[in-house]
């Protein structure tokens, strides 16, 4: 390895808690599921960023309103929720199976003397669907090239035990040492609810308070002032009276919420009773920062009723001067439900509210909107304060399809004040996101670990890496050999990071649904153009509306046509043409047309040459400038020649003519220049683009290597994954298209794309393939995708 082989990639680092996406069922007991689920995810670090999915409890189907929401929150984890056995029977009577024979009494015995915590069946089925919509944290112990994705770490989670000194599962907090504001998780109603997912939940065992009133409203949606004292907790020994007191959830030493996203979507309010509607309102507090869930008995209550009219006016007013949306929804609730509840809820409580009227018109173009918010744009999420957006310089080796491999391994930053001494065990507690500036991969969808890590053959992976929305992710935990009270030093991993171009992406995506990738014959025409121009998007430069006319002339005809073209000649079926030719051809002047030239000859694309005629052997042939002399050599009978008239044939002096590099002919033959095009098209219209161009998918498992599947273009477009079908003719070949759709959907599954794109230099694809690829693709699991057409390529002012 020389200096000139590396490279510095620039990264920026942040530390985290763990992100966890809570599993529970919306049944008659939801509300004690998700008392539970608060209550708990309050013990754990950071419990104040997780979501709850609900799923019906018959069916363990989860609520399909959250596939796009889990998406977007982007969990490191998806867990059930497990409580103890003699709760659980409490709660389902009957559901725990014991001896036959037993009495009512030996039976209630025998379930409180088990220890074991439990969830529903149906919730695992949930689990398993909803862990299938991101991208969650796996086991380490996963080796390069294996052709299945590991097991997840976390697939549970129950009351934190303190007592327990081997360290197992998430990372658990300190008990509070002094009073906080959290709800009571005896509380039921659904103020009380709302207080727990605004402010967390504290055991109510030791202090019994009363459900809230109406005077914590003020407090929970304007998120300002001070709380009322009902919402103090004060744990056993605690300091009382020591200043302002925090929320159970921000009592965690420096956790910051910070947010990355230009969504005009700020605030959202979910009406309705059921638990999805909570569970709805919780996701969009924890993604765009405020999330407010109000039910029908609140708006039938004058008081409560007064209260969310004037807080919400003071959110309006604050979203306004931002030009940013308040959205209202609901899960349970028509369309006809949720615009008269927006209604009442923009009613003035005071004259001087009516100077903002517009705001009490719901519309499209008002700050009020009738409509779930859009969640992939914003994006929030809890950090710690210090090191966040620490920077760091790495460097780095680039590799032939373009991947970047640190050079060493990463050392990450580490709080200054720690939740736990070393010694206990339960250190690190905290996971580590790195963004690298030059990543043009997709993120996330489930990438396997061992492709973002570099990693000597038969070694397992040092710390548990994901594919996150940062970028990378992982656990810094070592998973190497850590000695008993090792300095915190030996507890952390250093894993050496790689940055992905498309290419790799494509390739470890498709391993792990046991997928090899290799260039197809186009592909490999298209990728030796491209190392000669030096990268793709210069090919996409110099293949364009303009050009084509001129480049498509070069393609070798089928026959010898006796007509003769000005400024074109043919020989052995090739055809070469005069600098005249191919300025009319692309219709532009002549310094456009040398501009053109200069970039193709410095390129290697283009020869200028002479077209002469052998003395010996009379055949006629393309001498190239290199090799013209007064004394040249025949190409093809190295006959030694005399540069005289009777050579070029016609003329007083001999006319240059130029030669295409050969694999470019073919790649125009063979209609290369169609993905070319659809690929100059999307990256006009993206902000971030990256592609890889015709790859051929075959068998792992298949000794033969048989293919199984043809790709023209992959390309990521703004975070979304396109899978392109291009063709010249704009319809598949006869009788093909429900295997080539067949083809085409399991790549776009094994990939988890977003889009078919059906790419044509038509005016338009054949509505038959398209319909038929378009029903397809909204069967595929566990995210349907959507097709659509790209039309028009290569035709002069189409766009």
């Amino acid at each position: 390895m020389t200096i000139s082989d590396m490279s510095f990639s620039s990264a920026t680092i942040a530390l985290r808690p763990p992100r966890v996406a809570i599993v529970f069922p919306d049944d008659a007991h939801w509300r004690k599921w998700v008392m539970r689920a608060m209550e708990v995810a309050s013990e754990y670090w950071g419990g104040g960023g997780y979501i709850l999915v609900p799923h019906d409890i018959a069916t363990g189907e989860p609520s399909p309103l959250f596939a796009g929401i889990v998406r977007a929150y982007d969990p490191d984890h998806v867990v059930t929720l497990k409580i103890p056995a003699s709760e659980f029977e409490s709660w389902y009577p009957g559901t725990i199976s014991t001896p036959d024979g037993m009495s009512e009494e030996e039976r209630a015995a025998l379930i409180r003397s088990i220890h074991h915590e439990i969830t529903t069946n149906a919730s695992s089925h949930a689990r398993d669907i909803v862990a299938s919509w991101c991208s969650p944290l796996r086991s380490a112990l996963i080796r390069r090239g294996q052709t299945t994705r590991a097991h997840e770490m976390h697939k549970s989670l129950r009351r934190a035990d303190r007592t327990n000194s081997f360290v197992r599962g998430l990372p658990v907090a300190p008990p509070p040492d002094t009073q906080v504001l959290a709800a009571s998780s005896a509380w039921r109603s659904d103020l009380g609810l709302l207080i727990a997912a605004r402010a967390g939940v504290a055991n109510g065992g030791e202090q019994q308070r009363p459900e809230p009133g109406p005077d914590v409203l003020g407090w929970a949606i304007e998120r300002e002032g001070a709380a009322p004292a009902s919402l103090l907790h004060a744990p056993k020994g605690a300091l009382t009276g020591a200043g302002e007191a925090h929320t159970m959830f921000d009592a965690h030493p420096g956790l910051l919420r910070v947010s990355d996203g230009l969504s005009q979507d700020m605030a959202a309010v979910v009406v309705g009773d059921s638990g999805t509607d909570f569970a709805l309102a919780l996701a969009y507090d924890r993604i765009l920062g405020r999330g407010y869930w109000i039910t029908t008995a609140m708006l039938d209550d004058p008081d409560e009723l007064w209260q969310l009219r004037s807080s919400l006016w003071w959110v309006t007013s604050h979203l306004e001067q931002q030009a940013a949306h308040l959205t209202v929804s609901s899960a349970s609730l028509d369309d006809a439900g949720v615009t008269a509840a927006a209604g009442r809820l923009q009613e003035p409580n005071f004259e001087f509210e009516r100077l903002g009227r517009h705001r009490e018109i719901v519309g499209e173009s008002s700050t009020v909107q009738i409509r779930a918010p859009h969640v992939d744009r914003s994006y929030t999420q809890l950090v710690l304060e210090e090191h966040l957006s620490s920077s760091v310089l790495l460097p780095m080796v680039t590799l032939d399809d373009g991947t970047l491999e640190a050079a060493n391994d990463l050392d990450c930053p580490v709080p200054s004040s720690l939740m736990h001494p070393v010694t206990s065990g339960r250190v690190p507690y905290w996971y580590v996101d790195v963004s690298f500036r030059r990543d043009s991969a997709p993120r996330g969808r489930d990438l396997p670990a061992s492709s973002m890590l570099v990693m000597d053959d038969g070694m397992f992976p040092e710390v548990a890496v994901r594919s996150s929305r940062s970028g990378v992710s992982f656990n810094p935990a070592s998973m190497g050999l850590v000695l008993g009270n090792s300095l915190l030093s030996g507890r952390l991993g250093r894993p050496r990071l790689r940055v992905l171009s498309m290419r790799s992406w494509v390739e470890g995506m498709a391993r792990a649904a046991g997928l090899g990738v290799r260039l197809s014959q186009p592909g490999r025409q298209a990728e030796l153009i491209t190392r000669r121009l030096g990268s793709r998007a210069e090919l996409m430069d110099v293949v364009t509306a303009m050009t084509l006319p001129m480049l498509r002339a070069f393609i070798p005809r089928t026959n010898t046509s006796k007509d003769h073209e000005p400024g074109v000649v043919i020989v052995s079926l090739d055809p070469y043409l005069t600098f005249a030719k191919m300025s009319e051809l692309m219709r532009s002047d002549d310094a456009t047309t040398t501009g053109i030239i200069d970039i193709l000859t410095t390129a290697r694309l283009l020869r200028r040459g002479l077209i002469l005629q052998c003395k010996d052997c009379r055949r006629t042939s393309f001498v190239d400038a290199d090799r013209v002399g007064q004394q040249y050599e025949c190409p093809q009978c190295a006959a030694v020649n005399t540069l005289v008239s009777a050579r070029w044939k016609e003329g007083s002096e001999p006319t240059w003519y130029y030669d295409l590099f050969a694999p470019f002919r073919d790649l125009l033959r063979d209609h290369g220049d169609v993905p070319i095009l659809a690929a100059t098209e999307l990256r006009r219209r993206a902000r971030v683009y990256a592609d890889v161009p015709e790859l051929e998918f075959f068998e792992l498992d298949d000794a033969a290597e048989r293919a199984v599947a043809e790709i023209d273009l992959i390309a990521n477009v703004d975070g979304q994954v396109l899978v392109v079908e291009a063709k010249s003719s704009g319809r598949f070949a006869n009788k093909t298209r429900g295997s080539q759709t067949k083809k085409i959907l399991r790549i776009a599954q094994a990939l988890h794309a977003d889009r078919v794109v059906l790419a044509t230099s038509q005016a338009e694809w054949n509505q038959t393939d398209l319909l038929h690829i378009q029903q397809e693709a909204a069967k595929l699991r566990p995210f349907a995708v959507t097709g659509s057409v790209l039309p028009d390529l290569g035709r002069a002012g189409a766009s």
